[in-house]
C-alpha cells in the first residue's frame, strides 16, 4: 500500500447507493478510501476467465474488510432486499456486485461515470464478499 494513502476508515454513512444508467447499483465512496481500496482489489488477483476473478483474501481485522462491511451495512440501509446482501443482515455474510468508485469519478446527476479511461485509480473491481470466517476479498 502506497504511505501516501491516508488510513482513516471508511463508515457507512460515508457511501452512496445509486443506481447508473440502466438501474445498476453502484456505492459512490469518498477518493481516499477508493483509492486504497482499488488497489487492494487489484493485489494478487486469480482470473479465472469470462470475466471471473477473486483478489486474495483479507483478514477480519484488516481495513479492506472493515471497508467491505461498511460497504455492505450502506447496500442493506439503501436497499435492504438486494440479492447478497439480504444473507448478511441475517448470517454476517454476504456479498455486493455493484459497481464501488471514489465520488471524485462519478457523475451523479448523469449516472455514469465522469471519464472511465481517467477514473481507473477510483474504481474498485466489481464484487465484494464476507466470509463465514470473517476474511473478505473482491471478485465476482
Amino acid at each position: 500500500m502506497a504511505a501516501s494513502i491516508p488510513d482513516s476508515e471508511l463508515t457507512p454513512a460515508q457511501v452512496t447507493i445509486t443506481v447508473d444508467q440502466w438501474h445498476r447499483p453502484v456505492a459512490v465512496l469518498p477518493d481516499r478510501i477508493a483509492i486504497r481500496l482499488a488497489v487492494s482489489s487489484r493485489d494478487s488477483v486469480r482470473d479465472y476467465g469470462y470475466c471471473h476473478f477473486e483478489s486474495r483474501r483479507f483478514d477480519a481485522d484488516t481495513f479492506e474488510t472493515r471497508a467491505i462491511r461498511a460497504l455492505l451495512e450502506a447496500v442493506v440501509q439503501a436497499y435492504p432486499e438486494a440479492q447478497g446482501v439480504s444473507q448478511y443482515r441475517t448470517y454476517d455474510v454476504g456479498y455486493f456486485y455493484g459497481s464501488i468508485i471514489g465520488a471524485s469519478g462519478w457523475d451523479m446527476a448523469a449516472r455514469t461515470w465522469k471519464n472511465y479511461a481517467a477514473t481507473e485509480h477510483l474504481r474498485v473491481r466489481r464484487g465484494i464478499h464476507l466470509h463465514h470466517d470473517g476474511r473478505s476479498h473482491f471478485g465476482s
